[in-house]
């Protein structure tokens, strides 16, 4: 007989695929981890039980255990929430997930998907709750993103606090998120014995680009490594000046200063997993890439090569195109197929690149 126990023993071991169409007019070979395979739809499945496995042996920001009955609690605007939502469901915890207004505008898919597995979802603190109007409409539409992202980390530490049975994962500063997913990096190295000449994917929280970077390092394996951010992001450009070259390294300004404005600078004194990512001289290239260039992408792989995916695949894929441009035939690019594009189409078609 052939069978599992749990669903959490299906997340992994995804196929790689070879991009003969979409990839046919370059050199290089690209190849995609289909990672929109896995149980709840998206590569967080594996950080997420990372995230829990370890929550329950203290490994937290703050060294607080998830016990039998406990409650876990994240903010989140996308994969994660699904992703934890289902990983506690099969493993017995509770879930408490706060989403930012976003995602829960017109009840979209992913709002949807994630209330299938049962945890209780409110809407974070707003940036509002912190910052004068008049403040607000002084932010670059890039600052009033990461003014959610502050304000939704100030929430979960007071769910925290105030709740001794709730653990916060943070999947933005918990190193178990780069563990978890070291894994893709081990898989990706047997499935191409270790030829791997070109990785990266988009950078959100940087847990993906590391968790493959440096197992293949550790074994031998060093790449050309790319980055991949949306067109109009500056905050993590910023992580590539002048301050990261001397090893200045930090928090970037953007989060500086809206933690002054909003009165949070004790949430932010601790290096991000992105931080850190660049503090290690990663990676080599970097992508500004278009929302219309993604949707382009993401369309092309939906109708020539079968995949269902959404726009930072699409982006992935964009980028890998033109590293793999300049390389020579023969040689492999790699990069991911973050989510399957279902949990978009509360959007579509006007569904956009965001990390």
């Amino acid at each position: 007989m052939d069978y599992v126990n749990s669903m959490l023993e299906v997340i992994g071991n995804t196929r790689l695929l070879k991009l003969n169409k979409v990839g046919k007019d370059v050199p290089a070979n690209v190849f995609v981890k289909l990672e929109h395979l896995n149980p709840s739809g998206s590569y967080k499945d594996r950080m997420a039980l990372a995230m829990v496995e370890g929550a329950e042996k203290g490994l937290t920001w703050n060294g607080k255990k998830l016990k039998k009955g406990g409650v876990v609690c994240d903010a989140s605007a996308g994969n994660t929430a699904p992703a934890l939502a289902f990983v506690c469901a099969a493993k017995g915890y509770k879930a408490k997930l706060c989403t930012y207004r976003t995602m829960l505008v017109g009840q979209s898919t992913r709002l949807k998907i994630t209330d299938a597995f049962g945890p209780d979802v409110c809407e974070c603190r707003p940036p509002s709750d912190f910052l004068t109007e008049k403040v607000l409409n002084e932010l670059t539409e890039e600052e009033k993103n990461l003014a959610w992202i502050i304000a939704g980390k100030m929430h979960m530490a007071e769910l925290e606090r105030t709740n001794p049975d709730t653990v916060w994962v943070d999947q933005i500063y918990n190193w178990q998120n780069v563990e978890g997913l070291r894994s893709i990096g081990k898989e990706l190295y047997k499935q191409l014995d270790g030829k791997i000449d070109a990785w990266g994917c988009s950078i959100g929280s940087g847990g993906t680009f590391l968790g493959v970077a440096l197992p293949l390092k550790e074994m031998g394996v060093t790449p050309l490594t790319f980055g991949v951010v949306p067109a109009k992001s500056e905050v993590y450009m910023e992580m590539r000046k002048a301050d990261a070259k001397k090893g200045e390294f930090g928090p970037s300004q953007a989060t500086k200063k809206l933690a002054r404005l909003m009165g949070l600078e004790k949430w932010v004194t601790e290096e991000s997993i992105a931080e850190r990512l660049y503090k290690m001289g990663y990676p080599d290239r970097m992508f500004q890439v278009t929302t219309e260039d993604a949707r382009k992408m993401a369309n092309r792989l939906c109708r020539e090569e079968g995949i269902y995916c959404g726009m930072s695949s699409g982006a992935n894929v964009f980028a890998a195109l033109k590293i793999a441009e300049e390389m020579e035939l023969g040689q492999n690019v790699v990069t991911v197929i973050v989510d399957r594009r279902d949990r978009y189409l509360g959007e579509y078609p006007n569904d956009i690149y965001v990390v």
